[in-house]
């Protein structure tokens, strides 16, 4: 995919950072048109997938500590010295937490050095490479909590990662907005809530957008794209039924392989996992099953594990010396989803049924691997290529098999989905009128 200059400054491209697989970059290259030329990732699976997906792309492999002035480098030259039109940012988000700035505070003054998660930290060798390149716009993607995380800044202090943005970033001449978005509203067939930073500094934008101390804000941004269904006058939310429902039926007991399509499986329950489920209704879920399979008496006292005429209940329950007790877990848990709404939150656990809403609204499984690669948009009619997850080793990928299972579900649980990313940046292409 050919780049053009957009003036004398700016080369109409875009970078990665975080990346993943690169599902993030279908939505810019293969829906928005504009290369992604270059992306950085630290897993080597993760990076093997960029490298097969998107041939002309750069893969930095490692850790970006110390990859960053390479990829700074590498853009420089490719670009002779112009700025890329974009650069997107994915750091990890399991790091993420509401930690009070208080207490990190105070453990910095005393020399004691506070419990934090490194990977929060992450964001600042990004600040470095937008700091260098000064892309004419940014995104960076994360979850919601992120507008509360405290990090240890470069200048070891305790600082919002939203405020220690803007306090490098505004200087360079960017305005940065940061919303909240729920992905549904753009087309994306489940439920994911995601916080969406976005940074500019086209010349004719800044100046009626211009930098402002609070960069979050509930109300909708004019840099983030208007939602596109379930508002007034709007289609409604893409639910389930309509994009999955279609494929053939499977059963974690009797039939966890579609044989005419490998990505069409999902794993086997055990006996125990398969009776308290196969009596769960649609939406409902396990914990909540108060009817005996065997004498069909009602019983409604939640805490009970089995019924008056000695048969146990369907619900998620342990073993233990004296007895038997519900397993512990939040009442999400073993849940089925519904027909008629958008899938739940596609998450890295996507396969395990004792995960927060995983369970497939009336089939005894968790959802395929087809089936979250379409709600995830990764398999799309907008694409005009097929991701492919093929020929990479990863966890216990069985001999004979094209893919590794595991891959597949980590990767796209943590991604952005490529709709969503396409819906951005369009976004930005439709503010920039150089394009």
């Amino acid at each position: 995919m050919k780049a053009r200059s957009l003036d004398k400054e700016t080369t109409l491209v875009s970078g990665s950072l975080f990346s993943g697989g690169g599902v993030g970059d279908v939505g810019i290259e293969w829906g928005v048109g504009i290369p992604v030329i270059a992306a950085c990732e630290l897993v080597p699976s993760r990076a093997a997938l960029i490298r097969g997906n998107f041939p002309e792309t750069k893969v930095f492999e490692g850790d970006v500590w110390t990859l960053q002035q390479d990829y700074v480098d590498y853009f420089r030259s490719k670009l002779k010295g112009r700025r890329p039109w974009l650069l997107t940012l994915s750091p990890p988000c399991q790091g993420m937490s509401s930690n009070g700035a208080g207490r990190i505070s105070a453990s910095i003054r005393s020399g004691k050095r506070p419990r934090e998660d490194e990977r929060n930290r992450l964001i600042l060798p990004g600040i470095n490479v937008l700091e260098q390149l000064q892309p004419d716009w940014f995104v960076l993607e994360n979850v919601r909590r992120m507008e509360n995380t405290i990090i240890r800044n470069e200048r070891d202090q305790p600082e919002n990662i939203l405020d220690c943005l803007a306090r490098r970033l505004h200087p360079l001449g960017y305005s940065i907005r940061a919303n909240i978005l729920d992905f549904r509203a753009y087309g994306v067939p489940h439920h994911r809530e995601r916080l969406i930073t976005v940074g500019c500094r086209v010349g004719g934008l800044t100046g009626k957008h211009p930098p402002v101390p609070e960069l979050f804000s509930k109300c909708p941004s004019p840099f983030h794209p208007s939602s596109t269904h379930g508002g007034d006058g709007q289609p409604p939310y893409v639910t389930l039924r309509e994009a999955i429902g279609h494929l053939p039926s499977l059963d974690s007991r009797d039939l966890p392989v579609d044989p005419t399509d490998p990505y069409h499986c999902v794993p086997k329950w055990n006996d125990r996992q398969y009776f308290w489920m196969e009596h769960t209704p649609e939406g409902q879920t396990a914990f909540d099953n108060d009817r005996c399979p065997v004498c069909r008496k009602v019983s409604r006292d939640r805490s009970r594990t089995s019924c008056s005429c000695g048969s146990p209940l369907p619900r998620p329950q342990v073993s233990k010396a004296n007895g038997t007790r519900l397993v512990r877990g939040f009442r999400s848990s073993y849940r089925r989803m519904k027909w008629d709404t958008p899938g739940g939150t596609l998450t890295m656990n996507s396969g395990v049924i004792s995960s927060d809403l995983k369970g497939h609204p009336d089939q005894n499984r968790v959802l395929s691997i087809r089936e979250i690669i379409l709600l995830s948009t990764l398999e799309h009619p907008r694409w005009k290529k097929a991701y492919s997850f093929e020929g990479i080793e990863y966890g216990r990928t069985k001999k004979g098999d094209a893919f590794s299972k595991k891959l597949v579900r980590e990767v796209v649980g943590e991604s952005i989905p490529p709709l969503a990313m396409a819906r951005i940046v369009e976004r930005l292409a439709e503010l920039d009128d150089r394009i």
